[in-house]
């Protein structure tokens, strides 16, 4: 994947996704998971500090924003002053590019 930078909501996803997804099956994946999965808890993607989800997730401050660093280098999260954020439109543009090439394997 071509380096674009960090995505913005609704911007389109350039270049390979296997490559995106690749990303997040490395070992390190795990905390990865766990913060999207804390980030996306929240609907309406209120901000997290890294320190909120160091004592939620009860790892350290640096494994926290080691995998948030990947997050965001991913465009999976954005980094506000006030913490991460899930980039919604970044995900749901991914997940439409993926049930397009699903379509696409089956004629539909």
């Amino acid at each position: 994947m071509e380096d674009e930078g960090v995505f913005g909501e609704g911007e389109t996803i350039g270049g390979d996704y296997k490559t995106i997804l690749k990303k997040l099956i490395d070992p390190r994946a795990r905390t990865m998971y766990s913060i999207l999965e804390l980030l996306l808890q929240n609907v309406k993607s209120e901000p997290v500090s890294a320190s909120d989800i160091k004592d939620k997730l009860g790892i350290s401050k640096q494994a926290a924003t080691n995998a948030a660093r990947r997050l965001e280098e991913t465009g999976f999260i954005t980094r506000t002053p006030e913490g991460y954020m899930v980039n919604q439109g970044f995900i749901i543009n991914l997940l439409i590019q993926l049930v397009g090439e699903i379509l696409k394997k089956f004629e539909l």
